[in-house]
């Protein structure tokens, strides 16, 4: 307590505002008591929350406890996401010709795969990444009947749905029929879409869904066909060709889809997920340009995100949008702003890819690390990196690049009040509070930060909201891949707290962001606790203290009286 209050009132009132430094003349102590609490840097510790960091890719389980012989290192932290991609062939095997007109939902599909999944992932706090296949030339290590696909009989059986290719002559695959759809015929886009649309009604509105991938063109619905142009013999068009068959340009023979067919496929998307947030692989730059466009934007609850799948090998801006002789880059067409502007702003979600021959495991994962800093990568997979299915233990400096890509990825916020900040006006005291990003990403859920005045029984006294951005806090990033670290975003605001009425007694002030995403007319409601910040003090309610306040009972009714 200052002595002499009378003698040295305006010290005394000074002294209530709340700060985290001791407030004191040259020979007296105020009653203030520092709290100070660095940031957590990520490469000391994980911090998990919803839609950031390693997630569980295929309900694969995460690295490294989800394979025994990488028991040297510490069990990665719970993630809150999965993802899961299911055939068109499991989901409607019955022939919707041979159902009546009216019949539910229930009978034409097949639902079991994705409800038990999400009934799984819910029972553990987790939510749902979902996307649907028409065909993928990827991985299985045998076919039944010899015959590779996705769609289901019925509509293989309708002339001019699907092409049987013989299969590459060498490889995994060899000697095995590759049965593509025909992406462009009105048959399978109607009945795509009708899949699509059974699929929102049943799940549009579930909050154990948190992402729908943009589905129904391209191998594993990643908006290309390069495969039938490395390997079955069948590229897209070339590109002097491209516009006239395609109706929008493609320079790398990897497309097929026309820019009609493509209008067809976002409507249907879009219609079936309004309140779910979508994200799309770029590799089409006019599903792209279509699906980032402001009217469907405004259809949506949120931007479409960005789904890249080879991290460690390849940029999540594709060729097309960032290499030097890609006609789109050196037009300057606006869609590659576009892309590059959204990497920013909506979630990215990537999967490692496989070690290219004669790539060092070494610049693999720290391409992949730069990679997650450059493009605002928010996501990380646990599966398909060299490391994930190898017999012996992972080499610790290579585990030290891949746990910095996953505790890089996404956002990271702390909170700390500024020291020396601290005012008084009346009888209100203030001080600037300093929220930080030291993550690769913003968050883009919707996550509402804001403060309280907790007594010293633990009682809240004061709820105080905050007024800070936090999807703006998007780390400025440099234009190489040299950085090895975001740099920090940060934006401050002026916290007050009205001292009229408050008893004598010792206060601190929390802050805390709670999660507040759900969907209108929500089924099977989700909720999540507040953020978990990079730093320490995490009460039960979440919430963390950032400033303290004491008010004598000698010295409180000379505030009142201000």
């Amino acid at each position: 307590m200052v002595r002499n209050i009378k003698s040295n009132m305006l010290v005394v009132v000074a002294c209530l505002a709340l700060v985290l430094v001791g407030c004191s003349r040259e020979t007296d102590t105020g009653p203030l008591t520092a709290m100070v609490s660095p940031a957590i840097p990520s490469t000391v510790q994980e911090i998990s929350n919803p839609l950031r960091g390693q997630y569980e890719d295929l309900m694969e389980p995460l690295f490294p406890q989800g394979q025994p012989v990488q028991q040297r290192y510490p069990a990665w932290p719970a993630s809150y996401d999965a993802s899961l991609r299911v055939s068109w062939r499991q989901l409607q095997p019955a022939d919707p010709a041979s159902l009546p007109p009216d019949a539910p939902d229930d009978r034409k599909f097949d639902f079991r795969v994705i409800d038990d999944a999400l009934a799984r992932l819910a029972d553990r706090g987790m939510r749902l990444m979902l996307r649907i296949d028409a065909y993928s030339s990827c991985c299985h290590a045998s076919y039944p009947d010899n015959t590779n696909i996705a769609i289901p009989d019925w509509l293989r059986a309708v002339p001019g749905t699907s092409t049987s290719f013989p299969g590459p002559a060498k490889g995994p695959s060899a000697g095995v029929t590759q049965v593509v759809p025909n992406f462009n015929d009105p048959t399978y886009l109607n009945d795509f879409a009708q899949l699509l649309a059974a699929l929102g009604r049943r799940y549009d509105n579930d909050e154990r869904l948190s992402v729908f991938e943009f589905s129904g063109y391209g191998d594993s619905s990643e908006n290309h066909v390069a495969y039938l142009r490395d390997r079955l013999g069948a590229p897209g068009p070339a590109p002097d060709e491209s516009v006239a068959r395609l109706g929008y340009y493609s320079q790398f023979r990897d497309q097929n889809i026309t820019a009609a067919s493509i209008h067809q496929l976002i409507a249907a998307n879009v219609s079936a997920f309004p309140h779910t947030q979508l994200v799309t692989s770029p590799a089409n730059p006019e599903i792209v340009r279509e699906l980032f466009a402001d009217d469907v934007t405004e259809k949506l609850s949120a931007p479409v995100g960005v789904r890249s799948d080879c991290l460690g090998v390849e940029a999540p801006m594709p060729n097309w949008a960032e290499a030097s002789d890609s006609e789109y880059v050196q037009t300057k067409d606006v869609v590659v702003g576009t892309l590059r502007q959204r990497l920013a702003t909506a979630p990215v979600i990537t999967e490692w890819c496989r070690l290219p021959s004669g790539t060092s495991p070494e610049s693999y994962y720290a391409r992949g690390l730069h990679d997650v800093i450059k493009y605002h990568v928010s996501m990380t997979s646990s599966r398909n990196f060299p490391d994930q299915r190898a017999g012996s233990p992972m080499d610790p400096e290579l585990y030290v690049l891949w746990a910095q890509a996953n505790a890089t990825a996404g956002y990271r916020y702390s909170v700390e009040a500024r020291p020396g900040s601290q005012s008084l006006d009346g009888q209100v005291a203030a001080i600037s509070v300093a929220w930080t990003n030291y993550g690769s990403a913003a968050a883009t859920e919707k996550w509402v930060p804001g403060y309280r005045l907790v007594d010293f029984a633990g009682q809240v006294i004061r709820t105080l909201p905050a007024t800070v951005d936090l999807r703006a806090l998007v780390p400025d990033q440099p234009g190489d891949r040299t950085s090895d670290q975001p740099l920090p975003a940060s934006a401050t605001e002026t916290v007050r707290v009205d001292l009229a009425g408050l008893p004598a007694g010792h206060y601190t002030l929390r802050a805390s962001v709670d999660w507040q995403q759900h969907k209108p007319n929500g089924t099977h409601v989700m909720n999540y606790p507040p953020m978990q910040l990079a730093r320490d003090g995490r009460d039960t309610a979440g919430f963390y203290p950032i400033a303290t306040l004491d008010i004598p009972r000698d010295a409180q009714s000379s505030v009142n009286t201000q």
